[in-house]
This record gives C-alpha cells, structure tokens and sequence, in this order.
C-alpha cells in the first residue's frame, strides 16, 4: 500500500490555483481569439497630434487579435491590464459592464476597455449571426492581455 505524501506547502499552492479557476469566469466555448501579432515599444512614447493624444510611461506591448464570437457566445467576465481598443468588424456585440449596463456595438462601431474600469462581459446575443472583433491591446511588457473575473453578480455570464 503506497502511502499518500502530504505537504502543507502543495496544499496551499492547490487551494490558490483552484481558487482562482473556480472564482473566475472562463469564456464561453463560442469565443474564438486569434492572436495575430505581439510586439514591444520600449522607449516611452508621446503625440498630441490635433485630436489624437498617445503617451506611455514606459515599455509596453501591443497586441493585435481577431475575435469571432458564435451565436450566444460570451467572452466571461473579465478586465485588461491596460488599454485596449476594439472594433466590430461584423454581427453586434452588446458589452456589460460591472453594473450589469449594456451598450450595444454594431459592425462599423468601436469601443475602448481600460484598466481600472471594473469587469466587463462582451456578448453576441443574436441566436443566428457570428460576430467579429478587431482588438489592440496596450499592456505593460510582459503581462497577460487578460484578466478573468468573478461575474459581480449580473445576470450575465
């Protein structure tokens, strides 16, 4: 008979991986990302050219994906650690925010996601067409383009 090693250290590195993957929400099955590009700007940056303004405070990456959300598909509650910019190429997205508010993009329309602006869901909520988005993360270097969250109690998920 082979007898179980236990560890208090294994124990708590479980209950904190688990935790995590239990609290949070995972996308949807219907949420296709594909990551088209990743690369670094090292060197801060900064423009103001007329209506634009752009500044970096440091190093950060910035990615570029296409997302193809199913019918009835949702991306799972979640936030990004820096800017992101997305854009409806097809179908309408309706985004959720942490106070279960829902504005409604169409193709042709654009949104911007932020650190620090509380969880959000993103849904295709038609039952028959396939929504697509264009997404440019701004993140610090290194981070993850993601962070999922517990849904903060809205309906939603």
């Amino acid at each position: 008979m082979r007898r179980a090693i236990r560890s208090p250290l294994l124990a708590l590195a479980l209950i904190v991986v688990f935790a995590g993957t239990v609290l949070a929400t995972a996308a949807s099955t219907g949420f296709h990302p594909t990551l088209l590009s990743r690369g670094t700007l090292s060197e801060p940056v900064h423009f103001n050219t007329g209506a634009v303004k752009f500044q970096t405070k440091g190093s950060v990456d910035v990615a570029t994906a296409t997302v193809t959300l199913d019918p009835l598909s949702s991306s799972g509650w979640h936030e990004h650690p820096g800017v992101v910019l997305v854009t409806v190429k097809s179908g309408t997205v309706t985004f959720y925010d942490e106070t279960c508010s829902a504005t409604i993009h169409a193709a042709g329309t654009s949104f911007v996601e932020a650190a620090g602006d509380g969880p959000g869901l993103g849904r295709n909520e038609s039952a028959t067409d396939t929504a697509v988005i264009y997404v440019t993360y701004i993140v610090p270097t290194g981070s993850a383009l993601r962070i999922d969250k517990p849904n903060p109690g809205c309906p939603q998920d």
